[in-house]
């Protein structure tokens, strides 16, 4: 007699936790569209063109990340691993109406940001590639480094 209610027992238990689901079916779909229509506005950043070892004249040992169509790099002072100060072009000014006619039969290559690469905080610029480079880091004055 006993058995028999032992074996009803958690086979109830089962099927009432089956009937008790919040979710549904198509609503799980709509969460799984949603989340792939978010991962697809997700922009990559730029990938590294060029990196570069200087030695500035202070003796101080730079190494640099180029981003990009030289839109920005990644600046570590005296060890790869160090944390990188990120210069970035600055934004491009919106061109006068008339001059915009005259632009727009230029190629995209002589798009390339001009002045030097400036940090967040203003504090660091990097202007210059290949094997000579003018650095300000925060701190210290502007300083020419040659590559390696």
């Amino acid at each position: 007699m006993k058995t028999p209610l032992l074996i009803l027992a958690p086979l109830s238990m089962l099927a009432l936790a089956a009937c008790n689901q919040t979710e549904t079916p198509a609503a799980g779909e709509a969460d799984a569209t949603k989340a792939a229509a978010a991962v697809e506005e997700i922009e990559m950043p730029p990938a590294i063109t060029a990196s570069g070892t200087y030695r500035c004249a202070d003796n101080t040992i730079l190494y640099v990340d180029f981003l990009g169509a030289n839109e920005a790099a990644d600046i570590r002072v005296g060890d790869k691993a160090a944390t990188a100060v990120r210069v970035t072009a600055p934004a491009p000014e919106a061109p006068a109406a008339d001059a915009a006619a005259t632009d727009a039969a230029k190629p995209a290559a002589e798009a390339a940001p001009a002045g030097p690469l400036k940090s967040a905080d203003g504090e660091s610029t990097l202007a210059g590639a290949g094997k000579e480079i003018k650095v300000k880091l925060a701190g210290k004055g502007e300083q020419t480094c040659k590559g390696s």
